[in-house]
């Protein structure tokens, strides 16, 4: 799928960028501690891997429990997150508006998650999202990196210049591995200084479009 008119690729970040992780996550991970009987991790705790490799949270897990009980805590998390993604997860306020103004002006929008392919399918399909890509790239194994991943979207669509948006350092450092623009995301999950050496930033979804817009209109391909 191309767009009719437009010029340029968007690729975007799931966490921190389309979808209120936190919204799902945090009561699913509450409530999985609570069933095996441990201490809850507060919000911060949680949200600081929100966007990150599942090998990060895992080992995480890990400290929190023996290593057998982690990996049932891991499942049982994720079972929860699935079922809260799609009951109360929440997109960042504007952000199927922001799409659908991008849809209409830029020629590729795609995708590219550290989420496993179950987490970002569900993501998409309950927040009726799947229609505005025309890739979609998820975290296929540990060795899978946000570097690689965005190397692979660009091989597969051909639509430049190309624009990556994400709230993480990973975000930022991917796109400028790649030779491509970054517009950091600074309402998502990013901490103090994770964005610096974006190219642009948004502080909320409805400015998505005006800094798309401006990025492309200012720079042609590296």
């Amino acid at each position: 799928m191309t767009s009719a008119a437009g010029r340029g690729l968007v690729i975007f970040d799931i966490d921190g960028t389309l979808f209120r992780t936190e919204t799902a996550t945090i009561p699913a991970v509450q409530s999985a501690f609570r069933e095996f009987r441990l201490p809850s991790p507060s919000i911060e705790e949680v949200s600081a891997f929100f966007g990150r490799p599942d090998a990060e949270f895992h080992a995480w897990l890990e400290e929190r429990a023996s290593p057998d009980t982690a990996a049932e805590l891991a499942n049982a998390i994720a079972a929860r997150e699935l079922e809260m993604v799609r009951r109360v997860g929440e997109l960042y306020p504007g952000i199927s508006e922001a799409l659908d103004e991008l849809r209409r002006e830029v020629a590729q929008l795609a995708i590219c998650s550290n989420g496993p392919e179950v987490y970002v399918r569900t993501v998409l399909e309950a927040k009726q999202l799947r229609g505005f890509f025309d890739a979609v790239r998820w975290r296929e194994d540990a060795d899978s990196t946000k570097s690689g991943m965005i190397r692979d979207v660009l091989r597969r669509l051909g639509a430049r210049p190309a624009v990556l948006i994400g709230d993480r350092r990973d975000d930022v450092e991917a796109a400028r591995s790649n030779g491509v623009f970054s517009i950091g995301a600074a309402y998502g999950y990013g901490r103090a200084g994770e964005l610096d050496e974006a190219d642009a930033l948004v502080g909320a979804p409805a400015e998505l479009a005006e800094v798309v817009r401006r990025v492309l209109s200012r720079h042609s391909p590296r």
